[in-house]
């Protein structure tokens, strides 16, 4: 009886030894322990998988990842945290042509940058001169319909302005509802509309001619639908 109470006793002890070494164990590991990091071949296959580029190096540096990727005869370096996978950083590093001037970047490359800007799906995307120079401006809506606009210098890549909309931003009109709103101006025939940005302002140029063969331009805001001038013909 005694040997059997002194075997039970062996035994609750050895059972809390045990966990004591299990709980020590979970409390005191390092936090982020390497199983769970990215390894260089893993970062590397990710940005390939998700751009399409060419990995050509990985660096790892205080548990990020920074990496060079080549995609259409142009080079960008990328930021990755080892531990998420998340792409924190794309910044286009670019070739020089002939004369020394950057090329312009191809939609795919600029897209590729919009991209890397905000997470969520590519649903507006349009060229456009501001300036005197091309650039593009995508919108970006994420899981919870939010938006994200980003504004991009189609020469060298840079990111020109990013701006945060609401869940439900404001439409812009549509070509035939700038038309009607510029007939209310100026009764006659539409025989152009152009839309223009010019200092973040989005408006449609409507070009009328009036039945006594006069002709006018109305400018429309974009999103309001307001008249902002009428200009006449010489």
């Amino acid at each position: 009886m005694i040997l059997k109470k002194k075997w039970g006793y062996l035994t609750l002890i050895g059972t809390l030894f045990a966990l004591s070494v299990l709980v020590g164990w979970l409390l005191f590991r390092p936090e982020g322990s390497a199983a769970k990091e990215l390894s260089k071949e893993e970062a590397k296959k990710l940005i390939e998988n998700r751009y399409g580029g060419n990995v050509s190096s990985v660096k790892a540096e205080k548990e990020m990842y920074f990496a060079k990727m080549d995609f259409q005869n142009n080079s960008y370096k990328l930021s990755v945290d080892a531990k998420t996978g998340k792409i924190l950083a794309i910044d286009p590093i670019g070739t020089k042509k002939e004369g020394g001037h950057p090329p312009s970047l191809s939609e795919d490359e600029i897209k590729t940058i919009l991209l890397s800007k905000a997470q969520g799906e590519l649903v507006s995307f349009e060229k456009m001169e501001s300036d005197g120079k091309i650039i593009y401006k995508g919108v970006i809506k994420d899981s919870g319909n939010h938006t994200t606009t980003i504004t991009v210098d189609a020469e060298n890549g840079a990111v020109l302005s990013e701006n945060v909309g609401p869940a439900n931003p404001p439409k812009r009109l549509t070509e035939n509802e700038a038309a009607k709103i510029a007939q209310k101006e100026v009764r006659g025939k539409v025989d152009d509309i152009d839309l223009e940005t010019v200092n973040g302002q989005t408006f449609y140029l409507v070009e009328i001619q009036t039945a006594d063969d006069k002709e006018a331009t109305v400018q429309v805001h974009a999103i309001t639908g307001t008249v902002m001038s009428v200009k006449w013909d010489d």
